[in-house]
């Protein structure tokens, strides 16, 4: 099959995907696996290449902290913390400042973690106790806006491994286009401090705007009698022992590598070998909880990464860029094009194919570079526009059951807002010329 007939079957996908996830008639793993499907027997992907969410490290590592998390939910520490953030409710602002406090955490935890799927169920163990209870703070309404803060401000303070060691990645780029305007340890944060606070703060006091309804939390129950009592001491005692290894093991991923992923689901087999968790418990949170969604998405983004749809979008903005534009131009058409480019293919692969071309025609008009890459990195970190728009956005639209036609009026103001603020930001720290 040649490659422009792939290349045109993996996009008319893409299109039906989106027309489906719009729809809203569909749950996302039929869609998921029909795309697949039709990917595989169409002969436009391999199927190991079109499966290879279901044995993707952050789908496994999923798997095990989705069941724990459910079970530190049982636990009287998490009854402990969500009485603490929800004390004062009954004064008007009580929502505000929880919503706050965990944005706020989840700020803390993107310093020092690099899986936004890990710090995703590390925050639900406590978040579902809130929601259940709240009148207004539903995981419905406040997973999407966690889950863009976190990814945008996501190592972008120096103090994790992320956030020392991505402006000497992104100074590759720059001296292999022949600038010597380099970015130094603090550049990322002095260039998206101001558009990721506008970003909190525009989560923090419009996260209502999403749609409110109660998750299905049945990955989470069982028909047995007394599943949802609280556990005893000892068996309380291994779900707190096996949750602070879990995370410990997420924390050294870069030292143990993908055995780290795999921590959760070997501390699950534990629990049920303990009696601290029930079998059926376990599968119900495979079958009932985000994983098939996951899965699915992660395949179709990785065939439509690998079908090279990267690299004709970076093509087109060549074209649009013309012979002469100026700086905001530049800085503003690689911004916008990442932040669409990065609601389909992964973040990775979106800012790898354009800042190298954000480069090259920075040194072909004669500017510095740092601006227009700080951006386009920056932009490829903004958006949660769709289920694709990265593993956080994957997670949280399969668990809460959003479509994009019910969340748009949120996240394209919130992605749209932050994107001009950092062109803004970026031109005042770096202006170019």
């Amino acid at each position: 099959m040649g490659e422009s007939l792939v290349l045109g079957i993996v996009l008319g996908v893409m299109v039906l995907f989106v027309v489906m996830m719009l729809s809203g008639r569909f749950s996302f793993g039929l869609i998921g696996l029909s795309c697949i499907a039709i990917l595989v027997l169409s002969g436009a992907a391999p199927m190991e290449q079109a499966l290879s969410g279901f044995y993707d490290k952050n789908v496994v590592m999923l798997a095990g902290m989705f069941a724990i998390a459910g079970m530190l939910g049982k636990t009287r520490l998490v009854e402990s913390i969500k009485t603490k953030l929800t004390s004062g409710q009954e004064s008007g602002k009580g929502d505000l400042r929880i919503v706050l406090s965990l944005l706020v955490i989840a700020v803390i935890l993107a310093q020092f973690m690099t899986s936004q799927s890990s710090i995703i169920m590390i925050m639900m163990s406590f978040m579902m106790g809130i929601c259940e209870e709240s009148e207004e703070i539903k995981l419905s309404r406040i997973l999407l806006p966690l889950t863009f803060v976190m990814t945008a401000f996501m190592g972008k303070f120096p103090v994790g491994s992320t956030g020392v060691t991505t402006y000497l990645m992104l100074n590759q780029f720059i001296e292999a286009s022949g600038s010597n305007q380099m970015l130094d340890v603090l550049s990322l944060m002095k260039c998206t401090l101001i558009p990721g606070i506008i970003g909190l703060l525009y989560c923090a006091f419009t996260y209502k705007m999403l749609p409110k309804k109660d998750v299905d939390t049945s990955a989470f129950k069982t028909n047995k009698k007394g599943d949802d009592e609280k556990l005893d001491k000892k068996h309380e005692m291994i779900v707190y022992i096996g949750f602070i290894i879990a995370v410990a093991g997420l924390f050294l991923s870069a030292q143990l590598g993908a055995r780290a992923m795999f921590i959760p689901v070997a501390i699950c087999i534990i629990m049920i070998f303990t009696g601290t968790m029930k079998e059926n418990y376990f599968l119900n949170s495979l079958i009932h909880g985000p994983v098939p969604m996951c899965a699915t998405i992660l395949g179709i983004a990785n065939v439509l990464t690998a079908s090279g749809a990267g690299d004709i979008i970076g093509n087109g903005v060549l074209k649009i860029l013309g012979g002469n534009p100026s700086p905001l131009m530049i800085v503003s058409v690689f911004a916008f094009v990442t932040i669409i480019t990065t609601s389909f293919i992964s973040n990775t692969a979106t800012f790898m194919v354009l800042v190298p071309i954000a480069c090259s025609v920075c040194a072909a008009a004669g500017y510095d570079p740092r601006a227009a890459v700080v951006a386009c990195f920056s932009c490829s970190l903004l958006s949660v526009l769709t289920p694709m728009a990265n593993t956080g956005s994957a997670i949280t639209y399969s668990a809460c059951n959003l479509s994009v036609k019910n969340t748009f009026l949120w996240a394209f103001p919130c992605a749209l807002i932050c994107t001009v603020a950092t062109i803004a930001n970026c031109l005042y720290v770096y202006p170019m010329r």
